[in-house]
């Protein structure tokens, strides 16, 4: 028994094609800020357990991972104070997701973490 694909076979099989590298790359570009905002998180919370009690120091581990890791974070935009014994660290920035000049997102962060 012979299997023959007719042009409607061939044409949906490309569409289902074109389809999901369409899905795959919106889902990548989006994924991209969201796993950098989670491993700067990540790096900032074994800084802050790391015991590190000179708060300009834990500043600039913070500020040299965001670089490390491509994220947008200024230093005006990122506070480390200490109150009592608690050191707390927000961070915020944004990151623009361009699709090819078809749409922009911009999208906002807020790392907020304490220890």
């Amino acid at each position: 028994m012979k299997y023959r694909m007719d042009n409607r076979g061939f044409i949906k099989g490309f569409l289902l094609l074109v389809v999901f590298v369409g899905i795959s790359y919106v889902g990548i570009s989006f994924g991209k800020p969201y796993y950098r905002y989670n491993t700067l998180r990540s790096h900032t919370k074994d800084i802050l357990f790391s015991e590190v009690g000179f708060l300009p120091l834990i500043k600039e581990k913070i500020l040299a991972d965001a670089a490390e890791l491509h994220v947008p974070l200024k230093q005006e935009n990122l506070e480390v104070t200490q109150v009592n014994k608690i050191i707390k660290v927000k961070g915020t920035w944004s990151e623009t997701v361009d699709l090819e000049g078809y749409y922009q997102k911009t999208i906002d962060f807020v790392m907020e973490l304490e220890y």
